[in-house]
């Protein structure tokens, strides 16, 4: 940048930079002074005055002469701070755009310009500005009053040609030509032209070019330079909206192809360095070098990086307990693409493509046809008739910004929620799958068990019996511990077991013991709702399954958020489209109509700035807003300050007032410990208070059961027992 223009700048913007006299900028000494040099001096020569300078300031060097400066002792500290405002006064003039910024703006431009926390840094702008003078203020509030005229000029004209015309009061502008009129529409598509060609945007240039050549087509048709239909003069327009559908398809094709390109680093790793390969027989050929992207030279990352969008984003948390299938794993790479920023902004790009297909398809190319055919072929139809596209596109960009505003929140909770319920689900699977197991387990041992102990029994017959009863004993046993094994596998299994059929006696054959069938049985419980059931999960999961579903409810919250400030300011553009166009369509109504009556010489409605008073009111309550930002503004309060600058502020305040300073710290230290001593009280008196109700209601016991058991003597010792 130019010195000059610097130095505009600066004069225009004066109110948010340091004043000039800042108290912290007085002992500043010119850098051209520091070093000796004139202020045209070269770079050369620049440098030979700074080694001679530090010669001189240098602390080791003055060390040997004594500390002696210019016929004076200094110290130390003064020596060492003069060779430091030298060594920035070298740093700042060796460097030529710190150089063209101290020319401009000075020391306190300079340290703003540069420092990027003072220059970005809203409270500074305040405190400058507070600090300011009422001639810088006056400037920035004339540069907000010139944009808004310069917004408001060209629609203001038009209105006022209008007027005139239907008035027909013989103002200036009644007679003159529409081609003059739009004199600043002219000059600003001139200076934007200028713009895109300097872009090198060859189509965007060339659908300007169409638009304005169809505006310069109506004002030669308004001016009856021209005598031709409507339809010949709209061809600029017929032009221009084939452009721009030619240039969204491109975008929407670009987009396309930048989405289907972009990978993440991990993503080339898996499925393209370590791709898996196969021989002739179809098998897979284990490789035993894993290949990272760093091990690729820099000719492979070329040829990666020109096939490829390689994007970063952060790993995307996973659910706990969860081992994703290789095809999972696969949608989990790629949705983590989708999350990258590149991806979004290439999707933002996509959607405004064919938002602006949409607008070509819906107002404009059936809106367009109405307003010819309304114009050539003279029909007397209601202007709200011809403009029925425009009220059907506005009608369905409600309905989406509804969408996003009251949908959107509630669709991403909801997905939550089904994730999470899916995953509590494959969680309780999995745990009755290890449960069913376990079971059949149990019950194999158990019925193994109880075999054994039949073949024991047949064993014991076969011997010869010694007595009846010890027969009936070991049987009875047997049985007993049958029927307790088959009850522990009923509990344990929390199935339905049928009881043991009558163990039948034979001679011959021995003892024969009928096993029951077992038959799986619902557990009767009714199946509750799955909004009970999900939030019953989310009281009972654990520490990592909370942690993931409490991220996924902040990604959820974040996405409804971005949703309703799009619906918003969506909303807000179509109230001004609305506002704008029922003006417009009543005027041409009132218009038409009263041009049609015989005895029609004037117009008698409203005036046409009503069309544009929606702007005239924003653009006045924006100016009334800077008005008072600008010369109401006072000091900015610590509070309100970044830490940087406030403590700054405060070391400054100490500095000015070393009694306040020390004083202020023990104040906040006394207040503190008489807070600590409050509340160290009122816990005392609060124990206090509850030990003395625990023994009396202790003592009220004791009195109740003495009194019961004098009056019964009969009365159990256990009272007396619970006094203990």
């Amino acid at each position: 940048m130019k010195s000059y223009q610097l130095k505009f700048l600066a004069w225009t913007f004066s109110a948010f930079l340091p004043p000039k006299d800042d108290p912290s900028q007085e002992n500043e000494v010119d850098y051209y002074q520091l070093l000796d040099v004139p202020p045209t001096a070269k770079a050369d020569d620049i440098k030979k005055a700074y080694r001679k300078r530090s010669l001189e300031l240098h602390p080791d060097k003055l060390r040997q002469r004594g500390m002696r400066y210019q016929g004076q002792v200094i110290t130390e500290d003064e020596a060492r701070s003069r060779f430091q405002h030298m060594k920035s006064a070298y740093d700042a003039l060796s460097d030529p755009k710190k150089r063209k910024v101290y020319d401009a703006l000075g020391h306190q431009g300079m340290d703003f310009v540069v420092n990027p926390s003072h220059a970005y840094d809203p409270h500074v702008l305040m405190g400058n500005l507070a600090k300011s003078s009422v001639l810088d203020r006056a400037k920035l509030m004339m540069l907000v009053l010139l944009f808004f005229g310069l917004v408001l000029i060209q629609p203001i004209l038009i209105c006022a040609k209008v007027d005139q015309m239907l008035y027909s009061t013989g103002g200036v502008l009644e007679e003159s030509m529409w081609v003059v009129v739009l004199v600043p529409c002219w000059l600003f598509s001139i200076c934007y032209g200028v713009v895109m060609v300097i872009g090198k945007a060859v189509l965007p240039l060339v659908q300007w070019i169409m638009f304005v050549l169809g505006v310069l087509m109506l004002t030669l048709k308004w001016d009856s330079v021209i005598r031709v239909n409507y339809a010949i003069v709209f061809i600029p327009f017929y032009l221009w909206m084939a452009l721009r559908w030619l240039g969204a398809s491109k975008e929407m094709k670009d987009t396309r192809t930048d989405m289907s390109k972009m990978v993440t680093i991990d993503y080339i790793e898996k499925y393209i360095l370590n791709e898996k390969k196969q021989d002739e027989d179809g098998n897979d050929i284990e490789e035993q070098i894993h290949r990272t992207y760093n091990d690729l030279t820099e000719e492979e990352r070329d040829e990666i990086n020109e096939t490829y969008i390689i994007v970063h984003v952060p790993p995307k948390s996973v659910a706990p307990g969860e081992s994703p299938t290789a095809e999972q794993t696969m949608e989990a790479d790629l949705d983590q693409i989708e999350r990258s920023a590149e991806y979004q902004e290439a999707t933002i790009r996509h959607q405004e493509a064919y938002k602006s297909i949409q607008r070509i398809v819906l107002p404009e190319i059936p809106l367009i046809i109405m307003v010819i055919i309304q114009l050539d072929m003279n029909k007397n139809w209601n202007w709200g008739l011809v403009f029925i596209p425009l009220w059907i596109s506005m009608f369905l960009e409600c309905c989406g910004g509804c969408y996003g505003f009251f949908c959107t929140g509630a669709l991403a909770h909801i997905e939550v929620q089904e994730s999470m319920a899916a995953h509590f689900a494959k969680q309780q699977e999995s745990a009755h799958e290890k449960k069913e197991s376990k079971d059949e387990a149990d019950v194999k041992s158990n019925a193994d068990k109880v075999n054994e102990n039949v073949e024991a029994s047949k064993l014991e017959d076969s011997k010869p019996m010694t007595t009846s009863n010890s027969e009936e004993t070991t049987e009875t046993a047997k049985d007993g511990e049958a029927m307790e094994l088959l009850a522990k596998s009923e509990v344990d299994t929390a199935v339905v077991v049928e009881p043991l059929n009558d163990v039948k006696e034979d001679e011959s054959k021995g003892t024969e013991v009928n096993f029951p069938e077992i038959d799986l049985v619902n557990n009767g419980a009714e199946k509750e709702d799955d909004e009970d059931e999900f939030l019953r999960n989310v009281f009972s999961m654990d520490e990592d399954t909370f942690q993931y579903y409490q991220q996924a409810e902040q990604e959820a919250e974040s996405k409804a958020t971005e949703a309703q400030s799009k619906a918003i300011a969506s909303f807000c553009n179509i109230f001004f489209q609305i506002v704008f166009s029922v003006l417009f369509v009543v005027k041409l109504n009132q218009v038409y109509d009263e041009r049609d009556r015989p005895e029609f010489e004037g117009d008698s409605s409203f005036s046409s700035f009503w069309i544009i008073f929606p702007l005239l009111l924003v653009a006045g309550c924006t100016s009334c807003c800077c008005f008072c930002a600008i010369f109401c503004a006072g000091e900015v309060d610590t509070h309100m300050m970044s830490s940087e600058v406030a403590t700054e502020k405060e070391e400054e305040h100490a500095e000015e007032f070393p009694a306040e300073a020390v004083a202020e710290p023990e104040a906040k230290a006394n207040a503190k410990e008489e807070e600590e001593q409050e509340v160290e009280i009122q816990q005392t008196s609060t124990s206090e208070g509850m030990e003395l109700d625990i023994e009396g209601q202790a003592q009220t016991k004791v009195d109740e059961t003495v009194t019961a058991v004098a009056e019964d003597p009969t009365k159990k010792e256990s009272d007396m027992d619970d006094l203990d």
